[in-house]
């Protein structure tokens, strides 16, 4: 393999990162995680990671300076530690936007977040939605500003290894363009959505997914109130922000709509995203 030394350079809001890479390999990581990154504010580097891969098999190696984060073959694992680190960082070094842990996608005129914990079936509900003639924005971090416009954490889509489900979406995308191992799966969102344009729309419905094995779907529209208790579970730098940003994201909640959406299947959410009466 070619040691050809590489730097993948790429930002979030007024972060910005290196990761130094010591081959087209480890650059392939790299490029993989960040290519649909927003541009960073900053030209003042926030923090250098190193990718290390060596080897026929190869083996790999992620650094934080002197101290290793991860040594193995799974990409996978790999990926997973670079992004929550670099999650980590754009969350706590963060005081002007709300931090949800949240979905989004757009279409025209609508955005619609969809805020949960994990497992709750946000990735894959996303998934299906850009699939299913919606714009992909994240399926995992959005920052919200005080004037409702999204600034999302685009990334590849990340599905953990638990649910059913799973299998449906991997059976829609070629494998050999995706990161994946025994604990989950990074699927490139452009291979499900190929016309993909960045963009930071403004929300204009919240719906808080949870996917129950073989139930029938829900979706029941709630208050603006219920909507800021629910969003404030999913909000992740509240301490970060004046009075832990509760005003702010009522204000922000009382000009949108709200809705808890209940799924098991995903034939029948044709009912509620692309039929004749769409909500959505």
């Amino acid at each position: 393999m070619k040691n050809s030394h590489r730097t993948y350079r790429t930002g979030f809001g007024d972060l910005s990162f290196e990761i130094e890479c010591n081959n087209e390999d480890a650059y392939s990581i790299a490029k993989f995680l960040f290519l649909d990154f927003p541009d960073s504010t900053t030209i003042t580097l926030t923090k250098q990671y190193d990718i290390v891969s060596s080897g026929p098999i190869p083996m790999l190696s992620l650094w934080d300076g002197d101290k290793q984060l991860y040594f193995g073959k799974s990409r996978y694992q790999l990926a997973y530690i670079l992004m929550n680190e670099i999650i980590f960082l754009c969350i706590s070094g963060n005081d002007s936007h709300h931090a949800l842990h949240a979905g989004a996608v757009y279409k025209d005129d609508s955005c619609i977040i969809l805020p949960g914990k994990s497992g709750n079936g946000k990735s894959t509900l996303t998934s299906w939605l850009i699939m299913n003639g919606y714009q992909y924005l994240t399926d995992e971090l959005l920052f919200l500003g005080s004037d409702a416009r999204v600034l999302p954490m685009t990334r590849p889509i990340s599905l953990k290894v638990n649910e059913a489900h799973e299998s449906w979406l991997l059976s829609e995308v070629a494998n050999e363009e995706i990161i994946t191992s025994n604990k989950g799966s990074m699927i490139p969102h452009r291979l499900l959505n190929t016309s993909f344009r960045a963009k930071q729309p403004q929300i204009t419905d919240v719906v808080f997914p949870e996917y129950k094995p073989g139930a029938e779907p829900c979706l029941e529209e709630i208050s603006p109130a219920k909507s800021s208790l629910y969003l404030l579970q999913s909000h992740v730098n509240a301490r970060n922000l004046d009075g832990h940003g509760v005003s702010e994201l009522a204000s922000i909640v009382r000009n949108c709509r709200s809705f808890t959406l209940t799924y098991g299947s995903f034939d029948d959410l044709q009912t509620i995203f692309t039929a004749d009466t769409v909500l959505f």
